[in-house]
């Protein structure tokens, strides 16, 4: 059999399937290195493919973070539409456009379960709550974004601290055949 390029969509399928099965990480990556290239990025996708039991576990506090991401969203158009009407330019309105759109992309690969966006939505919303501390004219905008972004932010790395527990791309622990090992 040779091998091919890896297929992420069917390789995922492969890794629930296989985890519902009760095969261990190891004996997927197995399997899977024999069909795909790339071992590296298949061991990545097994450790950051979350299992049924933490999807299960965790789903809550997923749900509460897409609403934090949709309130995001909301309040981001809200103030688009109102620097719209104290400046009275029309190109701010394309703002309305691209401003929501990281937190909605965010919001479906969350939805998704998708591994690697939960620590990348925690750095962003830090760095988004860096720079408004600059433009906060008062106190309680500033209190009001700590706590929002402090939530999100929290959340993201809470929940990609216990749903991928092993996922670590630079840290990879391989034996001396130069195999993964998948705990």
């Amino acid at each position: 059999m040779s091998k091919k390029s890896l297929d992420r969509k069917a390789a995922q399928t492969f890794i629930v399937d296989s985890r519902d099965n009760g095969k261990t990480d190891q004996e997927i990556y197995n399997e899977l290195s024999e069909l795909y290239y790339d071992k590296k990025s298949v061991a990545l996708l097994i450790t950051w493919t979350v299992t049924t039991e933490n999807k299960k576990k965790y789903k809550v506090y997923n749900n509460i973070l897409l609403g934090l991401l949709g309130l995001s969203i909301l309040f981001k158009l809200l103030t688009v539409f109102s620097l719209t009407i104290q400046t009275g330019q029309i190109w701010t309105l394309l703002l309305v456009l691209i401003v929501p759109l990281l937190a909605g992309y965010f919001m479906y690969e969350i939805a998704r379960y998708n591994g690697p966006i939960y620590r990348f939505c925690g750095m962003l919303t830090i760095a988004g709550f860096l720079q408004t501390i600059g433009k906060a004219e008062n106190g309680t905008d500033i209190t009001i974004n700590l706590i929002f972004a402090g939530a999100v932010a929290g959340l993201s790395f809470y929940l990609d601290s216990k749903m991928f527990p092993n996922y670590s791309p630079k840290n990879l622990k391989k034996d001396s055949n130069g195999e993964y090992i998948l705990s």
